[in-house]
């Protein structure tokens, strides 16, 4: 992840992606994936035991496998012992309290290090950096795997897609109103990935939160 960047092709895409918010049975598929008794991941990805803002603990490393990660035993062993200190350091200078698309290129910089540092540990891809910084910083970075990287359209500027997406005030307001009481705690980030998953995913879990949601609309 670099710096973001802006241009036409971003604004493009932001609007592909703004229609995917209208998909019909939408509303019940998102109310399907957060409702405890379905047994999707739902809101467990961010309330799952302790989330200590500066410091990456095994209650993260679960939380992210919730999501269909598998951690490697070398990661594990680096995240939460011989690299945990530069790891908080890297972690504690991310502002936890900007949203993606409020926040500036400099904030948005302060993630490059630690993203960084993440891909150089074994088994440790794009969708499991993201993801685990999806959890510690739930407004400003969002999960960035292959199912949202193919929706978005633009690999390489997929969370460039994503903050111009989230400046209309309007697309933000549509993922309100996509907001089931069961995720009343989740950020406009965890809303927009779930979105995206349930719309874009070929994935058994996914066709099952659609085929729930038809069940539920009808």
């Amino acid at each position: 992840m670099s710096s973001l960047r802006g241009g036409d092709a971003i604004r493009r895409a932001a609007g592909r992606l703004r229609e995917t918010l209208t998909v019909p049975g939408l509303g019940p598929a998102m109310a399907a994936y957060f409702d405890p008794a379905e047994g999707f991941a739902g809101m467990s990805f961010g309330t799952l035991g302790e989330n200590t803002p500066g410091a990456v603990t095994a209650d993260d490393l679960l939380a992210v496998s919730l999501l269909d990660i598998a951690w490697r035993p070398e990661a594990v062993r680096h995240l939460l012992g011989s690299k945990a200190g530069p790891v908080s350091a890297m972690l504690s200078a991310i502002p936890a309290d900007i949203d993606l698309w409020a926040a500036t290129d400099a904030e948005l910089a302060t993630v490059d290090p630690l993203w960084d540092a993440l891909l150089e540990m074994p088994g440790v891809g794009t969708a499991t950096a993201s993801k685990l910084l999806a959890r510690k910083r739930p407004r400003l970075c969002p999960p960035s795997d292959k199912v949202v990287i193919r929706a978005a359209g633009l690999p390489g500027q997929t969370w460039e897609v994503l903050r111009c997406l989230l400046q209309d005030q309007e697309a933000r307001d549509s993922l309100e109103k996509l907001r089931p009481p069961d995720a009343a705690g989740a950020s406009m980030l965890r809303l927009l990935d779930v979105v995206l998953w349930i719309t874009h995913s070929p994935a058994r879990e996914a066709q099952r939160a659609r085929l729930v949601g038809r069940s539920r609309a009808a």
